[in-house]
C-alpha cells in the first residue's frame, strides 16, 4: 500500500507564494482491494507525515523547500516562471550564482559612495601611504571573506547574525545586528548625501530655476530620485536579484574613473604636477583617512547572502570571486584617489563630486548620471544586511514572511535613511565614523572570532601562517576601531 503512495510536491497555489500542505496522491485501483481500517490508518500516518513536512519546510519565493535536509541552493531560489527573451539572454550570459554574478555583486557592494571620498582620504593620509593602506585592506578583506565562508559551512546558517549566534551565542549575535544596522545606516545616509552633492554643481548652471539652487530644492529633487530609482531596488528579498544592476553600476564607476584620469592628465600637462601633494600624511588627519579607506573596502556585510546564492558555494569559490571583485575595486580606488588628489590637491576635503562642473563637459555629464545610478544600487545593497539584522532582532525570517510585508518594512527603512541623509552636512563625517568603528568589527574582528570558535583552532592543527594571520586580522580590526574612531570623532569636534 505504501509503495503506491507518494506526495505531490507542489500544487497550483505555489505561484501565489502560500505555505500549503503537500497533497497525498494514491493509486485509485488499490482502494478496491483494501478495507476501510487500512485506509484510515494510512490517512492518519500520512497526516502526521504531512505535518512534519510542513513544520520543516519554508516557502521561498513561491517554492517549497525542506530546510531540515539541506539549505536551498541558488537554483532552488530562482523563480521558475517563463521569462522574456532579453531576460533569458542575460541569464545565459550572466546566470544567477555564477562567478561573474558573485564577483560583480561583491564589487558593487564595495564600489559605492566610498570611492567618492577617497581623493579626500589621499589628501589626509598621503598618496603613498593611502596606496599601501588600500593594498593591505584589500588583502585582509579577501582573507576575512574566506574565514566567513568557513564559518558559514561549520554553522550551516545563512546570515551574519545567525552564524554568530550558533558559534558564539545570542549576545554577540545581537551585537552584530546592532553594528550591522549602524554601518548600513551610515552607508545609506552617505549615499543620500552623495546624490545631493551630485545635484549641487548641476543646479549652479545659469538658467536653472532659483528654487533648485537652494537647499530645499536640492532636497526635493533628491527625494524624487529616491522615490523613482532607489525605492524599487530596496524591495527584493534576494541580493542576486540586483546582479544586472550591479554589473551596470560597476561599469558606471569605471567610466567615472576614466573621466577623472583624463581630466587630471589634461590639468597636469598644462599646469604641471602640484607641489603641495604629500606622500605620507601625519597627525590626526592621517589616521582619519583610515576609516574612509576601510569603509570603501567593506564588503563583508553582503558576504553570506552572496555565498549562499552561489551555484556551488565553497570557501575556495568565495576566495576566487572575492579576489576578482576586490582586485578590480582596489585598482579603481587607487586610480580615483590618486588622480583626484593630483588634480585638486589640498582643495579636495569632501566628496570629489563637488569639485567638478558637469555642465562644462559632456563626459562628466554622462558620468554624473552613471554615478547617480550606481549610488542607487549601492544604497539598496546596504539596506539588505540592515534589514536582515533588524529581522534577526525581532525574530522574522525574510524567506518566510510575505513579499508585501518585506516591501512595507523596507520602504519604511529606506524613508528613514532618506530623512537622515537630507540633513547630515558632510559625507566624510559619516564614512569616517561608521567605516572605522563598525567596519573594524564587522570586517575584521568578528570574522576572526568566528573562525576561532569554529573548532580545532590550535597552532598544531591550523598551521603557523593561518593561526597568526587570524590573530593579525583581529588586531588590525582593533586598531582600526579604536584609533580610526578616535580620529574621526576628534575631526568632527575640531
Amino acid at each position: 500500500m505504501s509503495r503506491h503512495s507518494h506526495f505531490a510536491p507542489y500544487g497550483d497555489d505555489e505561484a501565489a507564494g502560500n505555505i500549503f500542505f503537500p497533497v497525498l496522491v494514491t493509486d485509485q485501483n488499490t482502494f478496491s482491494n483494501v478495507n476501510r481500517n487500512e485506509t484510515s490508518l494510512m490517512s492518519c500516518c500520512s497526516r502526521e507525515r504531512t505535518m512534519e513536512l510542513a513544520r520543516s519546510t519554508k516557502n521561498v519565493d513561491g517554492m517549497l523547500h525542506d530546510f531540515e535536509e539541506e539549505p536551498p541552493t541558488a537554483e532552488m531560489l530562482r523563480q521558475r516562471k517563463r521569462k522574456s527573451l532579453p531576460q533569458r539572454i542575460l541569464e545565459r550570459i550572466f546566470p544567477p550564482g555564477s562567478m561573474l554574478s558573485s564577483a560583480f555583486t561583491l564589487g558593487s557592494s564595495t564600489l559605492g559612495g566610498g570611492i567618492l571620498g577617497l581623493p579626500s582620504a589621499f589628501n589626509m593620509t598621503g598618496y603613498i601611504l593611502s596606496i599601501i593602506l588600500l593594498v593591505v585592506v584589500v588583502i585582509l578583506t579577501v582573507f576575512s571573506l574566506w574565514l566567513l565562508a568557513r564559518a558559514a559551512d561549520v554553522s550551516g546558517k545563512r546570515t551574519y547574525e545567525d552564524v554568530m549566534k550558533v558559534l558564539m551565542g545570542r549576545f554577540p549575535a545581537c551585537m552584530v545586528a546592532i553594528l550591522m544596522c549602524g554601518f548600513c545606516i551610515g552607508g545609506g545616509v552617505g549615499y543620500i548625501i552623495s546624490i545631493g552633492n551630485l545635484l549641487t554643481p548641476v543646479f549652479e548652471n545659469p538658467g536653472v530655476p532659483h528654487f533648485l539652487t537652494t537647499k530645499p530644492g536640492n532636497r526635493l529633487i533628491t527625494s524624487i530620485i529616491w522615490l523613482v530609482f532607489i525605492l524599487p531596488l530596496c524591495l527584493p528579498k534576494q541580493i542576486d536579484s540586483l546582479r544586472h544592476t550591479s554589473l551596470l553600476g560597476c561599469i558606471c564607476i569605471f567610466f567615472f574613473a576614466i573621466c577623472i584620469i583624463i581630466d587630471a592628465c589634461q590639468y597636469t600637462s598644462e599646469h604641471g604636477f602640484r607641489s603641495e601633494l604629500e606622500m605620507f600624511g601625519t597627525g590626526n588627519h592621517a589616521i582619519e583617512g583610515l576609516g574612509m579607506v576601510m569603509f570603501a573596502c567593506l564588503v563583508q556585510i553582503n558576504a553570506f547572502e552572496v555565498y549562499y546564492e552561489m551555484s556551488h558555494p565553497s570557501p575556495r569559490r568565495m576566495v576566487r570571486d572575492s579576489v576578482i571583485a576586490m582586485s578590480g575595486s582596489g585598482l579603481l580606488y587607487i586610480l580615483v584617489g590618486f588622480f583626484g588628489y593630483m588634480r585638486f590637491g589640498k582643495a579636495v576635503t569632501d566628496s570629489i563630486l563637488l569639485m567638478y562642473q558637469p555642465g562644462e563637459s559632456v563626459l562628466f555629464a554622462i558620468a554624473y548620471v552613471g554615478i547617480v545610478f550606481k549610488v542607487c544600487v549601492a544604497f539598496a545593497l546596504h539596506q539588505l544586511p540592515m534589514r536582515d539584522g533588524i529581522y534577526h532582532l525581532i525574530g522574522w525570517d525574510v524567506y518566510l514572511i510575505p513579499w508585501w510585508q518585506n516591501a512595507v518594512f523596507c520602504t519604511f527603512l529606506s524613508f528613514v535613511l532618506l530623512l537622515a541623509g537630507l540633513f547630515v552636512p558632510n559625507i566624510n563625517i559619516v564614512f569616517g565614523l561608521v567605516g572605522a568603528f563598525c567596519g573594524g568589527f564587522i570586517g575584521y574582528i568578528f570574522p576572526s572570532l568566528m573562525f576561532m570558535y569554529s573548532g580545532d583552532f590550535t597552532l598544531k592543527k591550523k598551521g603557523f601562517l593561518l593561526y597568526f594571520s587570524t590573530y593579525f586580522l583581529m588586531l588590525a580590526g582593533c586598531v582600526a576601531a579604536v584609533f580610526g574612531t578616535g580620529a574621526s570623532v576628534y575631526g568632527v569636534a575640531a
